[in-house]
C-alpha cells in the first residue's frame, strides 16, 4: 500500500497548479507528478531542487512535504527470491499505471517501490528470473541510488559511446539499434543518480543522457513507428537536458517532441513543443539550429492544416542560411540544404502545390549525402506523390526506386509516405503491381 503524501498535492493547490502544469514546469510526465503525491516513487536527486523551486519551497521544506503521511508499510521478513513463489499467481498483464511504473524502474531504479511491487512488475512484465542462479535480492538492491563521487572517467566514457551511437544510427538494423540505445540510456541514468546534485560532471553527463533519451525516442518514432515508447524517451530527454544550460539540446529534443502530436494531426499538443523549442532555439549561435527548428514547424503546420504559416517557416528557415557560418553542435548530424529543400517540398506537398513540391523534392534528392539512405526513399515517395496526377509514369518509377531502397533498410516514416502513393496510384494502371509489392514490404495492405 502506497503512502499518500497530502502535504505534496496541497502545497502545489495552494500555487493553483494542476498536476498537468506543475510536470510541464519540470519537463516530465504527469503519470510522474501523480506517483510522487501518491508516494510510490520519490523524485530523483537532481529534480529536488527544481520541484523545490517550482512549489516555491526551501529544500528542507520540500523535504517535510515529501515525507509520507502514514506510517511505512512493513515488507515482509522472507528474501526476495522466496517471494517470487507467493507472486507467482498474480498473472502478467500490466495495468497502465503499472506500465508506467516498469519503465520508471527500468530507467530511473526503485525509490519509493517496495520489494513486493518490485517483484509483482518484473513478473507482470514477463522478466521473472529463468534459472535458480538469479539474484534478485541483488537486482534489487542495484537499482538503489549509490549516492557516491562518480569518477570522471565513468563520464568520459559514457559520452564516447553517446558519439558512437549516434554515428551508428545511419547504418545500423533499427531494432538492433533500439535496444543498445536503450541499454545505454538506462546506464546513464543510473549513473546519474550517483552524482550529487553539486558535482560538477553534472551536466556534462546529463548532456550525453539527454542526446542518448533523444536518439532512442527518434528511433522509436521515426524508424519503428513506436509514438508511446517515443513520448517515454523524449520526457527522459527534456528531465536530463533540464540540468544543463544546453539550449541547442533543448531546442532540438522539444522540436522533435513536436512530431508526434504533428504527425497525428494534433495542433493544440504540437503547438507548446514548438513554442518551447524556438524558445531555446533563439538562444542558439548556430543559424543551422534555428533553421531546422523553422523546418519542423513548417512541418508540423502543414500536416495540421495551415499551409500559409507552413510557408512562412519555410521563408525564415532559407533566411537564417543566407548568412551563416558552419557553427552547429557535434550532435546535429541530421540538417542540411538538402534537408532543408525535402521540407519545403514536402510543405508544398502538404500545401496543395505539387508543382512547386516538385522543384524542391528534386533538388533535395540532388543534393542528399550518401549516407542518407533512410531519407532517399522518403524524399523519392514524396516527389512520386507529388507526380501521381501530372505524371503517373514518372510517380511510379520514383515508387519503385523507394521501395528497391527500403527493401534493405526499412524505415517506417518511408513505410507511411508508401502507403499514400499507393492510394494515390491505385486508379491507374500500375496501382495493383504497387499495392501487391507494399505488401510485400510490409506484410500488410491497406
Amino acid at each position: 500500500m502506497s503512502n499518500r503524501r497530502a502535504k505534496l498535492a496541497e502545497r502545489r493547490k495552494v500555487l493553483g497548479l494542476s498536476q498537468d502544469a506543475l510536470a510541464a514546469r519540470l519537463g516530465v510526465e504527469r503519470t510522474t507528478v501523480y506517483r510522487w503525491e501518491a508516494g510510490t516513487t520519490e523524485p530523483l536527486p537532481w529534480m529536488r531542487l527544481r520541484l523545490a523551486q517550482a512549489l516555491k519551497v526551501s529544500p528542507e521544506e520540500l523535504d517535510a512535504l515529501l515525507g509520507s503521511d502514514a506510517a511505512p508499510t512493513p515488507e515482509p521478513a522472507s528474501g526476495v527470491a522466496g517471494d517470487f513463489a507467493t507472486l507467482a499467481g498474480v498473472g502478467s498483464t500490466l495495468t497502465g499505471q503499472e506500465h508506467d511504473m516498469v519503465w520508471e524502474l527500468m530507467m530511473n531504479g526503485n525509490d519509493g517501490i517496495g520489494r513486493q511491487q518490485f517483484l509483482r512488475l518484473l513478473l507482470a512484465a514477463g522478466i521473472a528470473p529463468a534459472a535458480v542462479s538469479f539474484d534478485a535480492d541483488g537486482a534489487f538492491a542495484a537499482l538503489r541510488p549509490a549516492r557516491s563521487a562518480l569518477d570522471p572517467r565513468a563520464v568520459e566514457s559514457y559520452r564516447a559511446i553517446t558519439a558512437l551511437n549516434r554515428g551508428f544510427y545511419w547504418n545500423l538494423d533499427a531494432t538492433t539499434m533500439l535496444e543498445a540505445v536503450l541499454g545505454h540510456l538506462r546506464l546513464g541514468t543510473q549513473l546519474l543518480r550517483q552524482i550529487a546534485p553539486t558535482q560538477q560532471l553534472t551536466a556534462s553527463l546529463s548532456a550525453a543522457v539527454a542526446e542518448t533519451a533523444l536518439l532512442a525516442a527518434r528511433v522509436a518514432l521515426f524508424d519503428l513507428s513506436r509514438p508511446q515508447l517515443a513520448e517515454r524517451c523524449f520526457a527522459t530527454a527534456r528531465t536530463a537536458v533540464g540540468q544543463t544550460l544546453d539550449h541547442d539540446l533543448a531546442a532540438a529534443i522539444t522540436a522533435h517532441h513536436a512530431f508526434v502530436p504533428g504527425f497525428a494531426g494534433d495542433a493544440a499538443h504540437a503547438r507548446p513543443h514548438l513554442a518551447e523549442a524556438a524558445a531555446h532555439a533563439a538562444q542558439s549561435e548556430s543559424a543551422w539550429l534555428r533553421s531546422w527548428v523553422n523546418c519542423v514547424a513548417a512541418e508540423v503546420h502543414a500536416r495540421t492544416g495551415h499551409p500559409a504559416r507552413s510557408r512562412a517557416h519555410i521563408a525564415m528557415a532559407g533566411a537564417e542560411l543566407t548568412d551563416h557560418d558552419e557553427l552547429r553542435p557535434e550532435w546535429f548530424d541530421f540538417y542540411d540544404p538538402a534537408r532543408l529543400a525535402g521540407f519545403a517540398g514536402n510543405a508544398e506537398l502538404l500545401g496543395g502545390d505539387p508543382q512547386a513540391a516538385q522543384t524542391w523534392l528534386t533538388s533535395a534528392l540532388d543534393g542528399l549525402d550518401e549516407k542518407s539512405i533512410k531519407q532517399r526513399p522518403v524524399l523519392l515517395l514524396d516527389l512520386a506523390a507529388a507526380s501521381a496526377e501530372l505524371d503517373p509514369d514518372q510517380a511510379v518509377g520514383h515508387a519503385e526506386e523507394a521501395m528497391s531502397i527500403m527493401e534493405n533498410a526499412p524505415y517506417a516514416t518511408a513505410v507511411d509516405r508508401m502507403h499514400d502513393v499507393v492510394a494515390a496510384l491505385a486508379v491507374t494502371p500500375y496501382g495493383p503491381q504497387l499495392a501487391e509489392r507494399a505488401t510485400a514490404l510490409t506484410g500488410t495492405s491497406r
